[in-house]
């Protein structure tokens, strides 16, 4: 005998729908699954190879290298498919035109820097020169205690800086707009919501570069520019994370270029179409 049938409503049916297309939201930055990152692609040799010549174009190459970094990191935010997308030497202009605005800032950055870095080096030779022709041993002590403080004093500056500059990069990065670059209401949130975090990834990023770079010059000193091209495939993974992570603290997300300009995206091709 067979059972009988038991309908169900149309209303209680709970349909199975899949996750959603972000993900999960990002909980915790994964700092080395950054550099493993980049050796996701098949070709990834070939490509720090192609970054790493690249790096040797003068002026332009600081505009360059925040144009393919910024492509990367919009890529991983748009869930596109395959891998990171290659550097591609005929999108030359188009990654110098999209890194142009973190240049920008970079220059605006140094100007502040220079005068501070000159009058701590030049003040601590000359004070400590002074002092030792007046009093060799005084002069040494005094050296002995000013020196380190010079220097970690600068270091924590340079990392105060970095933890501003972050979020100026990102935003003159995705919006490819300078004006919505300097949105201090918005750097403001999300150093809020993100110092931490933002201060650990310029830490982790500074002594990798302090560990790659010198193992890299045994390369010949060409290895020094791959490990420079690693570290910023990398860092445009980090970016992408701490990104995530702001979004999923509730912070407002940042413009796409098309969508300033009003345009639509093609989700199969990652230039903005009018």
């Amino acid at each position: 005998m067979s059972l009988p049938e038991v309908s169900t409503p149309a209303a209680e049916i709970q349909p199975v729908t899949a996750p959603p297309a972000k993900g999960l939201p990002r909980e915790r930055i994964e700092y080395l699954t950054a550099f493993r990152y980049v050796f996701t692609h098949p070709e990834w040799f070939k490509n720090l190879l192609i970054v790493a010549a690249f790096t040797l174009i003068p002026v332009l190459n600081t505009a360059l290298l925040f144009g393919y970094l910024f492509e990367i990191t919009e890529h991983l935010y748009r869930r596109l498919p395959g891998p990171y997308p290659l550097f591609q030497v005929r999108r030359f202009a188009l990654y110098v035109t999209r890194g142009i605005w973190c240049y920008v800032v970079v220059q605006m950055v140094a100007v502040i820097v220079a005068p501070v870095a000159q009058v701590l080096i030049q003040g601590t030779t000359f004070g400590s020169m002074a002092v030792m022709k007046a009093d060799e041993r005084t002069g040494i002590i005094i050296l002995a205690i000013v020196v380190p403080l010079v220097v970690t004093g600068f270091f924590l500056f340079l990392l105060t800086l970095m933890l501003v500059l972050t979020p100026l990069y990102m935003r003159g990065g995705l919006t490819q707009d300078f004006a919505l670059t300097f949105k201090f209401r918005w750097i403001g949130d999300y150093l809020r919501k993100m110092w931490v975090e933002t201060l650990f990834v310029n830490v982790f990023m500074l002594l990798s570069m302090l560990v790659l770079v010198p193992l890299g010059c045994v390369l010949f000193c060409y290895g020094a520019l791959v490990a420079s091209a690693m570290t910023t495939l990398a860092s445009a993974n980090l970016n992408w994370q701490l990104y995530e992570l702001y979004l999923a603290r509730g912070g407002e997300p940042i413009p796409l270029k098309e969508e300033v300009q009003g345009s639509k995206f093609d989700s199969s091709n990652p230039e903005p179409k009018a």
